[in-house]
């Protein structure tokens, strides 16, 4: 008899319905969704969000930072030299330090996914190009400012913002990309996958671009994406993030904030019943 839970959409003993089959399951409740309902022996617990709260294991959670970089969040980077506000960037850095921190106690890893393009170039077609450089007398991808060329491996604009440097740990994992996405042409992928990761809490900017794209293909890859919220920022109108974040609780996952994040509620045993 084929078993119960090779089966999509069957009722469940705990009183939900079964998303996907296998290990990758999920159980659908009236008032929360199940993200393992396979590892009842794993620090399971409650994390409030919505569309709507979620349990899961903080065993398979990670943390990933996104392009908090000089040349989007520093004076005298790449945003503010193309005539954007960097200081819209800059805002979420008081979430990111939150973010980072609750990771810390969750026992969870940290990724730090940011630009490192190559000082020739030669990683970089047009499309990209030209998504930084949208006229002739715009510094582009690897091209000079006063603090040396954007976006660039061992470049001032390509480094971690100086607020966040302190937080980096010398077990955390960098990954170097050259698109907007984190998973495009990086081994982000195998590594989340052989450490066990199947939950990755995102944030960082720009949230409308590097982030959503990241976010978008961790969806596709059957990751379970959450979007924190107040962690995240955008040199673009507000319409951008307000779009990211519809789609995020909407589509991709869920949404949530760093206070959420910060303090889940045991679940199931655990709490008491």
């Amino acid at each position: 008899m084929p078993s119960q839970h090779r089966t999509i959409y069957a009722s469940t003993e705990d009183g939900g319905i079964q998303l996907a089959a296998g290990s990758d399951r999920w159980h659908l409740h009236d008032d929360y969704v199940h993200l393992a309902p396979h590892h009842p022996q794993g620090r399971l617990v409650r994390f409030e969000a919505e569309l709507k709260p979620f349990v899961d294991s903080l065993d398979r959670g990670a943390l990933v930072v996104i392009d908090m970089q000089n040349d989007f969040c520093a004076p005298g980077g790449w945003t503010e030299r193309s005539g954007l506000d960097y200081r819209r960037c800059r805002a979420a850095i008081p979430g990111v330090k939150r973010a980072i921190e609750a990771a810390r106690r969750h026992g969870m890893w940290v990724v730090w996914v940011y630009w490192h393009n190559r000082p020739d170039l030669r990683n970089l077609g047009a499309p990209t190009l030209y998504s930084f450089k949208h006229a002739p007398d715009q510094a582009g991808i690897g091209e000079n400012l006063e603090h040396g060329p954007v976006l660039t491996q061992g470049s001032w604009g390509g480094a971690i913002v100086d607020e966040l440097k302190p937080l980096i740990d010398e077990d955390d994992v960098h990954i170097e990309k050259v698109r907007m996405s984190g998973f495009y042409g990086t081994h982000l992928d195998q590594v989340l996958r052989t450490q066990g990761i199947n939950t990755l809490y995102l944030a960082g900017v720009n949230i409308d671009q590097c982030v959503t794209t990241t976010m978008e293909d961790a969806y596709f890859r059957d990751y379970n994406a959450v979007l924190l919220t107040d962690a995240c920022a955008t040199s673009s109108p507000d319409f951008c993030q307000q779009a990211v974040e519809f789609n995020a609780k909407n589509c991709w996952g869920f949404a949530t904030t760093t206070e959420h994040f910060a303090s889940p509620r045991p679940h199931g045993a655990q709490a008491g019943g």
